[in-house]
């Protein structure tokens, strides 16, 4: 029987250890278009990937120039180097905006509400850009993990990393920003342990 949702969210958690087999085209691809299925604000899809699997790429992701030496990183058969695209987000926000007030599709105070959103983050620092643009990432990047799972791979979100050495190394282009990166493989883990999960209670407001 195959995995369903639910199973795959239950049995997500962070692998940092890595059988020594590569991922196929095939399976990267299979992430890939989980990630670009996701949700995104006004249907933004500011994420960009670059994968990794050069085996000499690899290893320089677990040194101190990548990671402070986050060695464990090496043994992943590729790095999934999460970007945001802040540029088109800007004119790809206000094109749907354009959109929806000129075929009608949301009127009145609702499509003030947009306009007035897509002029604040037009006008806003990068840094407040590079927020919106992060969470919407970070939605492709859930999906793109649990579809994972799902194909019997592991994960780890990773967000400790040197943005400029990274952009450097890879040549990421001016106008995105590196969210995370994530580490992707064969699980081959000594031991799973238990993850802790606050309560119903502690997370439900009453």
């Amino acid at each position: 029987m195959s995995m369903g949702v639910k199973e795959a969210i239950a049995a997500r958690h962070s692998v940092r250890a890595f059988a020594r087999k590569p991922l196929t085209g095939d399976e990267i691809h299979e992430l890939l278009e989980a990630a670009r299925n996701a949700p995104s604000s006004l249907n933004t899809q500011p994420w960009r990937f670059k994968v990794v699997t050069d085996p000499a790429d690899l290893a320089w992701f677990g040194t101190s120039e990548a990671s402070r030496k986050q060695g464990w990183l090496a043994g992943a058969a590729a790095i999934f180097i999460c970007c945001a695209d802040l540029a088109h987000y800007v004119k790809d926000s206000q094109s749907a905006a354009f959109f929806y007030r000129d075929s009608n599709i949301i009127t009145g105070e609702p499509m003030d509400g947009i306009d007035a959103y897509v002029a604040r983050e037009a006008a806003a620092a990068e840094q407040a850009k590079f927020g919106a643009c992060a969470m919407n990432t970070a939605i492709a990047e859930a999906f793109l993990m649990l579809r994972a799972v799902e194909m019997g791979l592991g994960t780890c979100w990773v967000g400790m990393f040197d943005e400029a050495n990274i952009k450097a190394r890879f040549a990421i282009p001016e106008g995105l920003r590196i969210v995370n990166i994530l580490a992707v493989g064969h699980p081959d883990e000594p031991e799973v342990y238990p993850r802790k999960r606050k309560t119903m209670e502690e997370i439900v407001l009453k």
